[in-house]
């Protein structure tokens, strides 16, 4: 048997650019840190928090889950609801200018909450993301449609690209983090109940149907 070493493929690219990068190079490093960071990122929620789990997530090949965003322990609260398996191939798509900025912030938000960048600001990224998802044959997506803590309104785009490239979308109600660490909050506070709740999958085409039942279910 003949060993052979092959460095990654995005080893020269600057090391923000590869902790954002969707779809993931595989490299051995960097998957057991995200393994092992999303492991202790969750159970140290668990330990400070009761966590409460209503509903199930469907199997399929390509899901997108998309949640109500309240807190910073929204990410955390979600990984800690789904099985282990799904938890370490999920993505979850976060803001390139807060958490993709700073290298420390990056690697926190790549290691402890599986995220990747997703650059708001440009009008090319949703263009990006189209071909991204159609090429992708199976796959795991977290996101707020809302794409603020702040904010209740839900952009449509990333929404529209999902349900054209026949993604399964699967609403995910969260109660309880925004009382555990609001958005004004420097820190959280520790030993209450959390709360999320799986919703029936979606596989309709219709957007306008999709994003007033979303409003329903996320925004109670």
């Amino acid at each position: 048997m003949k060993f052979e070493y092959a460095p990654a493929a995005d080893l020269a690219d600057p090391l923000i650019k590869r902790l954002g990068r969707y779809p993931r190079v595989p490299d051995l490093t960097w998957d057991t840190l995200r393994f092992f960071g999303s492991w202790l990122a969750v159970t140290l929620l668990r330990l400070q928090y009761r966590l409460t789990v209503k509903g199930q997530i469907p199997q399929g090949d390509r899901i997108a889950i998309v949640a109500n965003h309240q807190s910073h322990l929204d990410t955390v609260t979600l990984l800690a609801a789904i099985p282990a398996k799904i938890r370490h191939q999920i993505v979850v798509l976060a803001a390139a200018d807060y958490f993709f900025g700073r290298i420390n912030r990056a690697l926190a938000a790549s290691l402890l909450c599986q995220a990747v960048a997703f650059d708001r600001l440009s009008v090319m990224e949703l263009r990006q993301w189209r071909s991204r998802l159609k090429a992708a044959n199976s796959g795991w997506i977290l996101f707020y449609p809302s794409g603020s803590r702040k904010s209740c309104q839900l952009q449509r785009g990333l929404l529209k690209l999902l349900i054209q490239e026949g993604w399964t979308i699967v609403p995910a109600h969260l109660a309880g983090t925004e009382e555990a660490w609001s958005v004004d909050a420097p820190l959280w506070k520790p030993f209450g109940h959390l709360e999320v709740t799986f919703g029936e999958p979606y596989t309709s085409n219709d957007l306008n149907l999709l994003v007033t039942q979303l409003k329903q279910e996320l925004f109670l």
